[in-house]
């Protein structure tokens, strides 16, 4: 510890880029098993920036549907006071480009100053394309048939929204932070960022992103009531 300063020894600040609050919901305080679909949630965002801003969201909580199974949501059992692990799934594809009509323009999420964008998905499995089950199926790694049988086909053993939580208890949902930070940004819309065609500099890091400066996001929770 010798030879340090006290200025080398204190805490600093970190330098954070503009502020993005979220606001979580849900469509419905609660979720039933017999209910064939899963509530559904909602990001509002909203920049409080000067100027616009593009996110590239892939993978993180911002490409709601996909962040079900990237650990993009943290579910909090309200009555144990426990971190629900949820479904992870490895997904390995090509390069990922920034060109205009190509699929990955949809993850170049543009936000003008002060104007909220909803970003929503069914909040169990495939969006919400699945019915969800309990805790006490999910566990057992199986899928199961229309008529509620087991198949030998193997599923994950964690929660997927509110696929795999446990009837009669309440659950808090909000972001992964830590996901969140790790955004990389830039201070245009996406039209300054997206290329006319596939080539040399076409491709998502051949932008020059924001990667040392992470926003400063301000997320809310939800609460979600599971019933029998």
């Amino acid at each position: 510890m010798e030879g340090l300063s006290k200025s080398t020894l204190s805490t600093t600040t970190p330098v954070l880029g503009p502020q993005i609050d979220i606001n979580v919901s849900f469509d419905r305080p609660s979720h039933s098993y017999s209910q064939s679909e899963p509530p559904r949630i909602t990001l509002t965002v909203v920049s409080r920036a000067e100027h616009p801003i593009t996110i590239y969201t892939w993978r993180r909580p911002l490409d709601t549907k996909n962040a079900l199974i990237s650990n993009g949501f943290v579910i909090t059992d309200q009555d144990s006071g426990d971190v629900v692990k949820t479904t992870y799934i490895m997904i390995n594809r090509g390069p990922q480009w920034r060109v205009r009509g190509d699929p990955d323009e949809q993850y170049f999420l543009t936000l003008q100053p002060n104007v909220p964008v909803d970003l929503s998905t069914g909040f169990g499995r495939a969006g919400g394309g699945i019915k969800p089950d309990p805790r006490s199926v999910v566990e057992r790694g199986w899928e199961r048939d229309e008529n509620g049988n087991e198949r030998k086909v193997r599923r994950s053993k964690q929660a997927t929204g509110v696929d795999g939580l446990e009837p009669g208890h309440t659950y808090s949902v909000t972001l992964n932070m830590d996901d969140l930070r790790k955004y990389w940004w830039a201070p245009v819309a996406k039209d300054e960022i997206l290329v006319d065609r596939k080539g040399e500099g076409s491709y998502v890091q051949d932008y020059p992103w924001n990667l040392d400066t992470p926003l400063d996001f301000r997320v809310s929770e939800a609460t979600i009531e599971v019933l029998d």
